[in-house]
């Protein structure tokens, strides 16, 4: 049966963007003074910004709180994005063929609403989806199936209805425990997890120039 409903990350999925973030968290010590722990990007890799922010928090002992790092953060992404954050290659062309075929989309991202919301205007693609839900307004990260279960429920669809897009291994591991049919996108950020994001995933594309319709 024809998937009607898809649900896509944005970050590495859809936005060649993972480069800001697997870089924002030594910027932001260094503007401490802070000389970052060599394995910050993997430390972070699995958490919401807000988890994020408690580890700077509760490890470097620093003086914003934890909803201040948060807007520290915010503010420096930002900024990154609208330098010129691009969508990935064929996905814009890809996202028209879905609304042309009538599938409902989302995005479910870690990314702030605002950043993210700014970024598909800018882009050009924020009409294809309903809605965005982000880790904030889930108050969870992305290895919590609730995420990806709150926008089934927006749908009004079951997960195996659904197809989740991810590039992170977590991430679609979550989603497919969840009971969603999940497709693999290729993202150097990933590029250590490979095999295991292939092994578990639905179907594992290296851009969406592969993406036929999904069954």
């Amino acid at each position: 049966m024809m998937k009607r409903y898809a649900i896509f990350d944005l970050d590495g999925t859809l936005l060649d963007s993972m480069k800001i973030w697997d870089n924002i968290g030594d910027e932001f010590l260094k503007s401490y003074g802070i000389t970052p722990p060599r394995d910050l990007a993997e430390i972070l890799k699995t958490m919401s910004l807000k988890q994020s922010a408690e580890y700077f928090k509760k490890a470097f002992s620093l003086p914003p709180s934890e909803d201040e790092i948060i807007d520290i953060i915010n503010k420096m992404a930002e900024e990154k994005y609208r330098a010129g954050v691009l969508l990935k290659p064929y996905a814009f062309e890809y996202l028209q063929k879905l609304k042309s075929q009538n599938v409902r989309m989302c995005i479910v991202t870690a990314t702030d609403y605002t950043i993210a919301a700014e970024a598909l205007r800018r882009l050009g693609a924020a009409d294809y989806f309903e809605f965005i839900i982000t880790c904030a307004l889930a108050g969870c990260g992305k290895d919590d199936p609730k995420i990806y279960l709150l926008a089934a429920d927006r749908f009004g669809c079951n997960p195996d209805e659904a197809v989740v897009f991810e590039d992170a291994f977590h991430c679609i591991k979550t989603a497919k425990n969840a009971g969603f049919y999940v497709v693999g996108v290729e993202d150097i950020s990933a590029r250590h997890d490979k095999r295991e994001i292939q092994k578990i995933s639905d179907c594992y594309i290296n851009s969406f120039a592969e993406m036929g319709d999904f069954n």
